[in-house]
């Protein structure tokens, strides 16, 4: 839930805001209804894709991870006819270390593009508001 004041997000739960310290009263902190949340989903106000990037994130760190152990105690599956075969447990460390490393800054810019989406959201709602209290004190 938004706090009126200062427009912080809080839990639907909360007394008090986390960030300035506003106390809700019990109508203020009703939990999101159904139209508010359809609202926001459909007018791309809140993301999901954040949560799907550390979904894959994960998943993708274990394959990288299994894949390069497998390499390393098996380099014989990934040359020809065991050709290589010390290479290919050079190039396996070396894609455990930086491999997984490449992968955590990939999704760490995926993140922080969509970190920079809810930001440039709350800034709206708060001009929004700040706007309309503007404008009330001006008439």
């Amino acid at each position: 839930m938004k706090c009126p004041e200062c427009l912080g997000m809080n839990d639907n739960e909360a007394t008090k805001c986390k960030s300035c310290g506003y106390r809700f009263t019990p109508q203020e902190a009703a939990p999101e209804t159904h139209a508010d949340f359809v609202g926001r989903y459909f007018g791309f106000r809140k993301l999901i894709t954040p949560a799907l990037v550390k979904s894959s994130y994960l998943l993708g760190a274990l394959g990288i991870t299994f894949m390069c152990i497998f390499a390393i105690v098996s380099p014989d599956m990934f040359t020809t006819y065991g050709r290589d075969s010390a290479r290919t447990r050079y190039m396996a460390i070396l894609g455990l270390i930086f491999g997984n490393l490449g992968w955590r800054m990939l999704c760490e810019g995926a993140i922080l593009l969509f970190s920079v989406h809810e930001i440039l959201v709350s800034l709206e709602d708060k001009a929004e508001v700040l706007a309309t209290h503007f404008e009330q004190q001006n008439s």
